[in-house]
């Protein structure tokens, strides 16, 4: 019977299952499969709380409702969903030889079904499927809106509430390599290369403090190019905490003749000063895409920096 008002029930039901999704923490999405005999079953998202990329309602119900019937084929069933299924959903609808699917929402940025990809419509495919969209559409955007708007708003809150560590970094390149130091985080163990640099000191310029660090932490003294300047706001994970740090990177300059890396008597954590290949920075730096970016730029600035002191007579 796919009258209206019998899509618009069914629908009314996912609507409600989805509302559960948001209250933990999911992207509000519910599914529910009904063949002949009514609702053989029911899923929302569960990707966080499982952290799995098949945690979809779609999949999770289709799952279920081939368990208790049974057998993989649900060819006189109809899925409702309160959002457009994904490219993974649709192929899994798709597999199933369901008979029809009814959704709420589009999804512009992934539908399979109509947005992006017509999965369930091609010809090309041994099974189509009938598609009805648009049932309870204002109510199923809704919740999604508010959800995403939600999430945008505490993101903004938590972010007012910090307090970030001013701090100012250095890239200091020399013969196609990067310089700092080895550490290990004192609690988790985790082994990372540093930058040289550190918290901006009260009087200092975040410049003068990329310029200090940088003597203290690894015995090089450097010019730091002021206008090099490139600030990064991240989250680092450090001794079991968290911390906000608003950092100043810049380019710094060799300021004194070349030598091999010395030992350096600094914090605990500190194993040992080195320079690695610039090639390598990818791996090197890629335990923070900020840090990460930054180095990379950088390193650009550097080379360019090279390059043209290398033209002077």
């Amino acid at each position: 019977m796919n009258t209206p008002a019998h899509d618009e029930k069914w629908m009314r039901k996912a609507l409600a299952l989805a509302r559960k999704a948001a209250e933990r923490e999911e992207v509000p999405v519910a599914a529910i499969v009904v063949g002949p005999e009514g609702m053989i079953s029911y899923a929302i998202n569960t990707r966080e709380r499982q952290q799995s990329p098949l945690g979809h309602a779609e999949l999770l119900a289709l799952h279920k409702a081939s368990q208790k019937r049974g057998s993989w084929r649900l060819s006189d069933c109809t899925l409702y969903v309160t959002l457009e299924p994904c490219v993974m959903c649709a192929g899994a609808i798709q597999q199933s030889r369901i008979a029809r699917v009814v959704y709420g929402a589009k999804d512009v940025k992934a539908g399979a079904v109509e947005s992006l990809y017509h999965i369930l419509k091609d010809p090309r495919l041994n099974h189509q499927v009938e598609v009805s969209s648009g049932i309870l559409e204002d109510d199923c955007s809704e919740l999604l809106q508010d959800f995403f708007k939600g999430r945008r708003d505490e993101k903004k809150s938590e972010k007012a509430q910090k307090v970030f560590r001013d701090r100012a970094s250095v890239v200091v390149l020399h013969e196609g390599k990067v310089l700092g130091f080895h550490a290990v985080d004192p609690r988790a163990q985790v082994p990372y290369f540093f930058l040289p640099g550190g918290a901006v000191e009260k009087g200092e310029s975040p410049a003068t403090t990329a310029a200090r660090e940088c003597l203290e932490e690894t015995g090089y003294k450097v010019r730091i190019l002021e206008d090099s300047a490139f600030e990064r706001v991240y989250d680092f994970p450090w001794d079991g905490k968290v911390h906000a740090c608003r950092t100043v990177f810049y380019v710094g300059v060799l300021d004194q003749k070349w030598i091999p890396a010395g030992k350096i008597e600094d914090a605990s954590y500190h194993k040992g000063v080195d320079w690695l290949p610039a090639k390598d920075a990818a791996k090197v730096f890629g335990y923070n895409k900020d840090i990460l970016w930054a180095v990379q730029k950088l390193l650009k600035t550097a080379q360019k920096h090279a390059a043209r002191s290398a033209k002077k007579p």
